[in-house]
């Protein structure tokens, strides 16, 4: 599987996991020191448990469909 197969994948299942409201495995995509910024808000949270944290407090259901991902530069 090329690189680019191996990230569609880990995004892909860091959506099902989402609507699944499975939030460890949601969350393993991020690394341990991850950044969320929202900069409409310009709040910032540092950190996988702070993420998840965040996000265990919006009960709403939630649904993907990706479309297109894409990306310049490298990741990791």
């Amino acid at each position: 599987m090329d690189g680019d197969a191996q990230v569609r994948g880990r995004i892909m299942g860091h959506w099902q996991a989402s609507e699944q409201a499975d939030s460890v495995a949601e969350h393993a995509i991020y690394a341990a020191d991850a950044i969320l910024d929202y900069p409409q808000s310009g709040e910032r949270f540092r950190g996988r448990a702070t993420i998840a944290a965040q996000r265990s407090g919006h009960a709403a259901n939630r649904h993907f469909t990706v479309v297109r991902i894409m990306a310049a530069g490298t990741c990791g």
